[in-house]
């Protein structure tokens, strides 16, 4: 719900900044810039979309297996999360874990390996299906009636900042994940 006020907060103010700055203010213009940048706004989540299900289908599952380099968290990176009080606001950033059938908003076993097992895979593709989802939000230039740097660059960059911030709490998360997977393949 969270994600949804602040798109529709951030298309309100993207339409009257540039009906203050840069377009006179005409009925016209706010029907075109409200609609460029609604059109934009629909452009980014689609481009997250398809970026997520080609990411998704076209990448092995072996890239995103428990103790791969390039997703293990470093203590100073977990203090980095801290230091933005993530615990705070982690559970106001949707969940989308439904599209996969497995939800990560919620750890249900400490111990089992293949279940830890499972939610570190689907935290790994969460980040690099959110990381590209930020970066090929610029593709939202391409887009008819978008591409006026005053209706794209904010679109560009709410997509970039809701994308970053799941990033965020799936790499604080996965601090965690990892030492207790581990542990449990230790132990067994």
């Amino acid at each position: 719900m969270y994600y949804l006020i602040a798109i529709f907060i951030s298309i309100i103010i993207t339409v009257f900044v540039n009906l203050l700055f840069f377009l006179p203010f005409t009925v016209e213009n706010l029907i075109l810039t409200a609609g460029a940048v609604c059109i934009g706004a629909v452009a980014a989540f689609v481009i997250d979309g398809i970026s997520a299900l080609i990411l998704r289908r076209l990448t092995p599952k072996s890239w995103y297996r428990p103790n791969r380099r390039i997703f293990t968290v470093s203590k100073k990176e977990k203090n980095f999360y801290n230091k933005l009080k993530i615990k705070a606001w982690k559970d106001k950033v949707p969940e989308l874990g439904g599209f996969t059938s497995f939800h990560k908003n919620e750890l249900k076993s400490e111990s089992d390996p293949v279940y830890l097992e499972r939610f570190i895979i689907e935290a790994n593709y969460g980040v690099i299906i959110h990381i590209a989802n930020a970066l090929l939000g610029v593709l939202i230039v391409f887009i008819p009636y978008c591409n006026a740097l005053s209706v794209c660059i904010p679109v560009i960059a709410v997509n970039f900042v809701l994308s970053i911030l799941p990033v965020f709490i799936l790499r604080y998360t996965s601090y965690t994940l990892l030492r207790l997977y581990n542990r449990s393949v230790r132990k067994k």
